[in-house]
């Protein structure tokens, strides 16, 4: 499906419904908006759909949830972008003309969070709480919130790109076997990253150009048995009071546990 058409099929109906007077026509413009949203968020999600998880999963999610699972797969998944190129007379020089392609706009989370949810409540009738307390709906707001959304999503629906640049990295989970897949931006600062099955993180840092390195991350713990120690490994979210396990040298059943000591070593004060 075409996302981004039906995002400018709907967001080409608003205007005209918001400068309306009709009541019946701001809600229609609030509609056509919420779903302009999810449009075109759905509509980026087609770049990172081997990269989200369960697809089961993925059909059901809404436009902040969605946007949230793909800034955990590329933390610049909802960030502006613009595109040119040039030929480089060597490796490494900067290119004599720059021929500038385009700007891919893109509806950031942050704006989802913003305006998704209110435009939800302007659809549904105000509570008998919210009207004893006055707190109806002001048609004059409801209209002006509506503009602002018009006009963040304009320059997004009429984006002719739709385009991730990055380096992608894969890894079996060390844990639970999934398949993890996640993106780093191309000016490689390091991640920590989660697998979304079981919880175990790792560092994400980039190898060279074009491949990264995973390191899981890891607390080394020494059976507490003196004439074993044969060190055990648990994962950062395994690291909590009642975490057991076997020690693999001498079979003894480990568990993790929580104290408090006193660190002062002052003498105390006499009386």
């Amino acid at each position: 499906m075409n996302y981004k058409t039906l995002a400018r099929k709907h967001l080409g109906a608003v205007k005209a419904l918001i400068e309306s007077s009709a009541e019946q026509d701001l809600l229609l413009a609030c509609l056509n908006l919420r779903m302009c949203m999810e449009a075109v968020t759905y509509e980026r999600s087609k770049t990172y759909i081997e990269d989200l998880g369960p697809e089961k999963l993925m059909k059901t999610w809404q436009p902040k949830n969605l946007m949230k699972r793909m800034l955990e797969v590329d933390p610049h998944a909802d960030q502006t972008s613009t595109f040119s190129y040039g030929v480089e007379p060597s490796i490494g020089q900067e290119p004599e003309k720059i021929q500038f392609l385009g700007t891919d706009r893109v509806l950031d989370l942050a704006t989802l969070n913003e305006h998704y949810d209110a435009l939800g409540s302007f659809l549904h009738l105000p509570t008998i709480k919210q009207l004893e307390k006055g707190r109806g709906h002001d048609e004059a707001k409801v209209r002006a919130r509506c503009m602002q959304i018009y006009e963040a999503l304009e320059p997004v629906v009429n984006s002719s790109f739709n385009a991730s640049f990055s380096v992608t990295g894969q890894i079996e989970c060390m844990k639970c076997g999934q398949n993890i897949r996640r993106r780093m931006g191309l000016e490689g600062h390091p991640r920590r990253i989660e697998c979304w099955v079981c919880g175990a993180t790792y560092d994400m840092t980039k190898a060279n150009k074009t491949q990264v390195h995973f390191e899981p991350r890891q607390l080394e713990v020494v059976c507490p048995d003196k004439s074993c120690e044969t060190p055990s490994w648990l994962w950062e979210n395994e690291v909590r009071q009642g975490t057991s396990w076997q020690c693999e040298g001498c079979g003894s059943q480990i568990e993790l546990k929580l104290m408090i000591v006193k660190t002062d070593t002052r003498e105390p004060i006499g009386e």
